[in-house]
């Protein structure tokens, strides 16, 4: 495929262009300018055969070009290139002549003796001044320094054409030069006439930075009255000896304060303490000026932390229980974002409440409401029967679920017989059950038995059916 001749002119329009904006450009004094040349070796064959070629397939060229500095790590470049080709399936070499525009990517120090980068960019090449194509060369190479602005040049790179078959390598060796201006140090200094000494110190007054007064030439020409090693026009004391530390005044503790400054002139102290030594008034190893609690000993800042918990006692709500700072030194022990201070049940978690406390189950409650008819007794007696205690067993399994929480038995009758003795039943019958969970395990702490005999019906007592719904015991489980 090849370019039309509107395609070629704009291409090399294009290329043209770049090299009057970099010319433009190079008259910034302050990026050098780099020129370079290198003998090139052209490689045809390996590409198109898929295997590296000796070196007597390889054709020969030369490069020219400029290389413009756009920042430390990036130079822009147009090398120039001429020479000759040869390819696989021809007898005849070709002429060669092609111009790039090549960004180049480096890692660069002005006291680097080797200075590596990478390419990548678009070239134009002509065979014979008759056929055109546009590649794009890819590689890398070293520069080696020979002086501060001469390098020695190696450079390889792999061109894939993009119109015909003409993928090829080129490596390059050759020589490359900064382009700068000579510095102002390496010039020689003009004659400058005659020399002024105004105090006759033997130092000229243009060096002199005490030009009427005379003085030493290793204090810049000014005089040191106290002999301190300060010249008078630096010591803030010129008159007494003292340690530059101090800018020439006395310190006779040998803190860097100086006498005038120290509150503390005969005790080594520091600066914070206006030259005085730290005090510790609780003796708790903070001094005071860093002892949130100077006046009593604490190993926190230097306060006390009874808990240990990181939260000095004054802003520790929970001073003698170890715990978070998000809730002032108070501990979470279920982990449900409660703190126990504020938790009605601090053993059962429950992130969602505002109480601290898990509502109970459904399957929970269902128990526990089976319980109200199921739990029976020997009749006018408080002995549980024993298909009782295996309502019982299910009750327990409740109540070893809610840790924090407390089971009221409270026992009922209807009301056959005296009011009386129904009451005391409904206690018996109350305490009966009491008696058996306690036996289980369960702790007295966490139940609390009682009985109302007949004083609370839940269905009329004048049917067979109403006494026996009354008749009952109920299990009542709430937050402590």
């Amino acid at each position: 495929m090849n370019y039309s001749p509107l395609e070629q002119k704009t291409a090399f329009t294009f290329i043209l262009l770049f090299i009057l904006v970099l010319g433009l450009h190079a008259q910034d004094p302050l990026r050098p300018n780099t020129i370079f040349g290198k003998v090139l070796f052209l490689d045809h064959f390996s590409p198109r055969e898929g295997k590296l070629s000796g070196f007597d397939n390889f054709s020969n060229g030369f490069e020219v070009g400029y290389l413009r500095n756009i920042n430390k790590n990036f130079n822009a470049a147009i090398p120039l290139k001429v020479g000759v080709i040869k390819l696989p399936d021809e007898t005849e070499n070709r002429r060669y002549l092609g111009v790039d525009f090549v960004g180049q990517f480096q890692y660069y120090t002005e006291d680097s003796r080797i200075i590596p980068y990478g390419l990548i960019g678009l070239g134009g090449v002509s065979e014979g001044f008759s056929r055109l194509n546009f590649q794009i060369p890819i590689g890398a190479g070293l520069n080696v320094r020979l002086g501060k602005y001469a390098f020695i040049n190696f450079q390889a790179e792999y061109r894939t054409a993009l119109t015909e078959d003409r993928n090829n390598f080129q490596y390059g060796l050759g020589l490359a030069f900064m382009l700068v201006d000579v510095d102002e140090e390496d010039l020689p200094e003009p004659f400058a006439g005659p020399v002024s000494d105004r105090d006759q110190d033997g130092i000229e007054d243009a060096k002199d930075e005490c030009p009427d007064v005379a003085g030493l030439a290793v204090l810049g020409g000014c005089p040191d009255s106290d002999g301190d090693g300060i010249g008078d026009n630096n010591d803030e004391c010129p008159k007494k000896y003292g340690p530059r530390e101090t800018n020439g005044c006395p310190d006779s503790d040998g803190d860097g304060i100086a006498d005038s400054l120290d509150e503390c002139p005969n005790q080594p102290g520091t600066r914070e303490d206006n030259g005085c030594p730290p005090k510790d008034s609780d003796n708790d190893g903070f001094i005071d000026r860093e002892d949130e609690c100077p006046d009593i000993k604490g190993t926190l800042k230097g306060c006390p932390d009874s808990d240990g918990d990181g939260i000095i006692d004054s802003k520790d709500e929970c001073p003698n229980a170890k715990g978070e700072g998000r809730f002032n030194g108070c501990p979470d022990t279920d982990k449900d974002g409660i703190p126990d201070l504020k938790d009605k049940c601090p053993n059962s978690p429950a992130p969602n409440s505002a109480t601290g406390c898990p509502e109970i189950r459904k399957e929970d409650k269902a128990v526990l409401d089976y319980a109200l008819q199921a739990v029976q007794f020997e009749t006018g007696k408080a002995v549980l029967k024993e298909d009782s205690k295996v309502v019982l067993d299910q009750v327990i399994d409740v109540m070893r679920r809610y840790p924090d929480f407390r089971l009221e038995i409270i026992g009922h009758t209807d009301d056959v017989g005296s009011e009386i003795n129904n009451l005391k039943l409904s206690q018996r019958r109350a305490k009966a059950c009491y008696d058996y969970l306690l036996s289980k395990g369960i702790s007295a702490d966490t139940m609390n038995s009682g009985g109302f005999g007949e004083s609370n019906p839940i269905a009329p007592n004048d049917t067979k059916e109403g006494r026996s719904l009354n008749r009952r015991v109920e299990f009542i489980l709430a937050p402590r």
